[in-house]
């Protein structure tokens, strides 16, 4: 179970671990199962607490992104580490799932 809230019509997951091939898939249904097929595909990854991302952890938040968007939502970042920024820009995934320095930022976009 993961911890969510809602506001303004945008769903924030607030995740407190690395995102990485040993939970990425178990996020990846959660979300799917309880938010996206429930109605909720405005999300925001609130990644205030995790300190990593895997190459597997970004496979699966872009599968994520595409579940979203096919169900009229879409996914934002907020708070990710230095070393996640990184990464997403690295992989060009920057340009495709916007990362913002505050929940409040992340939530008005996708509203």
């Amino acid at each position: 179970m993961y911890a969510f809230t809602e506001q303004f019509g945008v769903v924030v997951v607030s995740l407190n671990s690395d995102v990485s091939m040993q939970n990425a898939v178990a996020i990846r249904n959660w979300v799917v199962d309880n938010l996206i097929k429930k109605g909720k595909a405005k999300i925001v990854f609130d990644l205030t607490n995790v300190p990593l991302v895997d190459s597997f952890g970004l496979g699966t938040f872009v599968s994520l992104h595409k579940t979203a968007l096919s169900s009229g939502g879409a996914i934002a970042f907020a708070c990710a580490n230095e070393n996640v920024k990184k990464l997403l820009s690295m992989t060009a995934l920057d340009k495709v799932i916007k990362n913002y320095n505050s929940v409040m930022e992340a939530v008005n976009s996708l509203k």
